[in-house]
């Protein structure tokens, strides 16, 4: 029987194609699971709080790039991190400006 195409028991296409569910690339994908093959649900976690804090994918595989120390973090750490920022104000990608409370 033909190999389906799409479809592959190895564990790096499992993480690829929860990866690219995410909305990442093929290439983005690609890129963030060469960044560190052993660590896998990690790898993910430190990608979906980046998302979750409503940056794009580009911008959260860059970031994991340039500081692959997000990747080894452990789930929870990265979580109370993630929390912090967005009780600071990070909406979307950006702070929010606070208004009315000025100097």
């Amino acid at each position: 029987l033909p190999a389906v195409s799409g479809l592959c028991s190895c564990r790096g296409c499992g993480e690829e194609a929860a990866l690219r569910a995410m909305g990442f690339s093929e290439e983005q994908a690609r890129r963030l699971l060469r960044l560190q093959s052993r660590l896998g649900p990690q790898r993910r976690e430190a990608a979906a709080q980046l998302l979750l804090l409503g940056l794009s994918t580009g911008a959260a595989l860059g970031l994991l790039e340039r500081n692959t120390g997000l990747l080894q973090m452990p789930t929870e750490r990265l979580q109370e991190r993630a929390s912090e920022l967005r009780r600071l104000g990070l909406d979307g990608g950006r702070v929010a400006v606070q208004r009315g409370g000025g100097r």
